[in-house]
């Protein structure tokens, strides 16, 4: 084992109101501060001797000090991807493609689509960003950036999972990638709940539809797992998430998720604390994480939701995770809600 990767949550400032998000529009935006960013770079690198960085938001191409952050990827010598909902993707090319330190550094985009037609995808993200990802396609294409299409799927895309996946083979993506939504606390949960058996068909579908692709077709953390005792990448220390406001914790699962008390999958902030420090504390977190679910195992108590390790993990931070009869734990309130927050769609129940 070994940290192969730094993931770094520059913002959480986004044009878009997607149903799934976490972001509260109605609070003031938050950004990784610069100086945070190069000292993470820089201690991991002399460390770990990682080289990669993840830049993840929100929309990270929003962080007001965005060449500064491209600027000390160069400099720690790091080579990077970046999550983006491909809004003002044209502007962000501009600064990698005019700068050949940046651009050789960079190793792919992943663009985040959650429907493989515009309805579908503008219905759950916004009117106008189904074409924004396309119009990022053409680019990436045209100036030799791979490109991973990347879905979150739920119940209002799950029918979509073969034509996402062709229409990624079809356009020259590197990889497409399907990952499960974890609950929200909000009342779109109630609209995007998929049942476990629902899960599990979904899960095989992929697995079929990645037989049949010459493209990569990858199911990140969080599906079904027969064996309940299952060591992620955050587990096995291989990625460390630095949240927006500085501070390790355990995964992006986590961040910015509300929990029915302190947050508990903090190890550290790193304005007062060494990255390695805080690593120290994270392995206690994720010791007692793994404890945890092997006395659940010992009890006999587990059941299927808990097979989905993620889901599992929300629920023992006491955060919102699903069950048996849609979301359960913590609600999240938000100040203000506006877009796609506002909106209730009512759907048929998939069983």
């Amino acid at each position: 084992m070994a940290v192969t990767w730094i993931a770094l949550h520059l913002t959480d400032r986004c044009q878009l109101d997607c149903q799934h998000c976490l972001r509260d529009p109605g609070r003031k935006p938050k950004d990784l501060s610069l100086d945070i960013v190069h000292k993470v770079l820089a201690e991991s690198k002399r460390l770990y001797h990682t080289r990669q960085v993840a830049l993840t938001g929100g929309e990270p191409t929003l962080h007001p000090e965005i060449e500064g952050v491209l600027d000390a990827i160069v400099e720690h010598d790091f080579t990077w991807h970046v999550v983006t909902n491909a809004r003002r993707f044209e502007q962000f090319l501009a600064l990698v493609r005019d700068d050949p330190a940046r651009r050789e550094r960079l190793t792919a985009v992943n663009l985040s689509l959650d429907g493989a037609d515009e309805e579908t995808h503008d219905g759950i993200r916004g009117k106008g960003s189904f074409r924004d990802v396309m119009k990022a396609v053409t680019l990436c294409t045209a100036h030799g950036i791979p490109f991973v299409l990347q879905m979150v799927l739920h119940a209002r895309n799950v029918h979509q999972i073969e034509p996402f996946g062709l229409m990624a083979a079809q356009l020259g993506a590197t990889r497409a990638s399907f990952s499960i939504l974890q609950a929200t606390g909000t009342h779109h949960d109630e609209e995007l709940y998929l049942p476990p058996r629902a899960w599990q068909n979904a899960q095989h579908r992929i697995e079929r539809l990645a037989a049949a692709l010459t493209v990569p077709v990858t199911m990140p953390e969080g599906f079904y797992r027969e064996q309940p005792f299952h060591v992620c990448e955050p587990m096995k220390s291989e990625l460390l998430h630095i949240d927006v406001e500085g501070r390790l914790n355990l995964c992006c699962q986590h961040a910015g998720v509300p929990s029915a008390g302190p947050p508990r999958d903090i190890a550290g902030d790193l304005a007062t604390t060494s990255l390695l420090k805080a690593h120290g504390r994270l392995l206690g977190i994720i010791h007692e994480t793994q404890a945890a679910k092997l006395a659940a195992m010992a009890e006999g108590s587990l059941d299927t939701w808990d097979h989905f390790p993620c889901n599992w993990c929300m629920k023992h931070f006491d955060k919102p995770h699903w069950a048996n009869d849609g979301a359960d734990g913590p609600s999240a309130q938000r100040e203000r809600w506006r877009g796609a927050w506002a909106k209730k769609v009512t759907l048929p129940v998939v069983r």
